[in-house]
């Protein structure tokens, strides 16, 4: 009771006076009172949980009549991890203008953990990232599990041209990716602890050559000083694409991460979500379609 009364920023004696009328009101208790503090009775828990279904309904009413208002636009604000920014952020934007007339969508892109941080802060309504743990009030739908790709500099004299992801067809252990010098980003979506998981049972560690800032001078580094590098399909696929660079599929094990969509609780107005689904649901098969078979179906997990 204390700390509900802060929450509320009532007092404690005027909060038990209120929970006591509508006792009162609704003829059965619905907290149990003893030594160690309250707990909720069968019927408050049924108040409760009616209480979240009205509260939710009129706050979507709400914002149904508002969208009505000529020229409202609702926004929506949307992480992105850096590889889905490369990969979707440009199509998604193009076609939220056509989808979505009436909503402003705003896409910030950073690390998974940088952005998970901030859709629990608040200052996101969802995000496409990975590697995002379970967390109470969010809702998180898996979308797709991605092999990660050893990527080096082709051979000298040996002209590549990877237009694909699917084209990917050559393989590497990751024992033997793993004795290459190798080249990190500073922060990577935690790309680094993927790798050393799967190396422990084999009693490996990465070699560490260079950490960098910006994914752009990695890629510089691994062309010019004959490093090699770990990474997401959409962080390399220009230089993929072009032949700049090379890509082996890890085996032995590979390495996998997965891409998952987190929301909050809020929604847009009935027309505005629809359309906003349909998006997503286009982008999802956009990504499956760029990456080929380094793609498969996530399943979600019971928590």
């Amino acid at each position: 009771m204390t700390r509900a009364a802060e929450s509320l920023h009532v007092a404690q004696p005027a909060l038990g006076a209120q929970v006591r009328q509508m006792e009162e009101k609704l003829g059965t208790p619905l907290l149990s009172r003893h030594s160690r503090g309250v707990s909720v009775t069968p019927a408050g828990q049924l108040l409760f949980e009616r209480a979240q279904v009205i509260l939710a309904m009129l706050a979507e009413t709400t914002r149904d009549v508002a969208a009505f208002h000529a020229g409202q636009k609702e926004t929506i604000r949307l992480g992105m991890s850096p590889s889905v920014v490369h990969m979707a952020a440009s199509d998604m934007l193009a076609r939220a203008e056509t989808a979505m007339p009436h909503v402003a969508l705003r896409i910030v892109e950073e690390t998974s953990l940088v952005l998970f941080d901030a859709l629990k802060r608040g200052e996101l309504d969802m995000l496409l990232a990975h590697e995002i743990p379970d967390s109470p009030g969010l809702t998180r739908t898996p979308w797709l599990n991605e092999e990660l790709l050893f990527v080096t500099a082709p051979e000298a004299g040996s002209a590549q041209s990877v237009r694909t992801s699917w084209e990917v067809t050559n393989t590497i252990s990751l024992a033997k990716a793993l004795e290459a010098w190798l080249s990190f980003p500073l922060r990577l979506d935690g790309i680094r602890k993927i790798i050393e998981t799967a190396a422990k049972p084999l009693k490996l560690k990465p070699r560490i050559a260079f950490q960098v800032q910006s994914p752009q001078t990695l890629k510089m580094l691994i062309i010019d000083h004959s490093v090699a590098s770990i990474l997401p399909y959409g962080l390399a696929f220009s230089e993929l694409r072009t032949g700049v660079l090379v890509a082996y599929r890890v085996t032995q094990p590979a390495l996998v991460r997965t891409l998952y969509m987190v929301r909050t609780e809020k929604r847009l107005s009935a027309g505005n979500e629809a359309a906003l689904e349909a998006l997503l649901a286009s982008i999802k098969v956009r990504l499956f379609d760029q990456l080929g078979p380094l793609a498969t179906v996530a399943m979600q997990q019971n928590t």
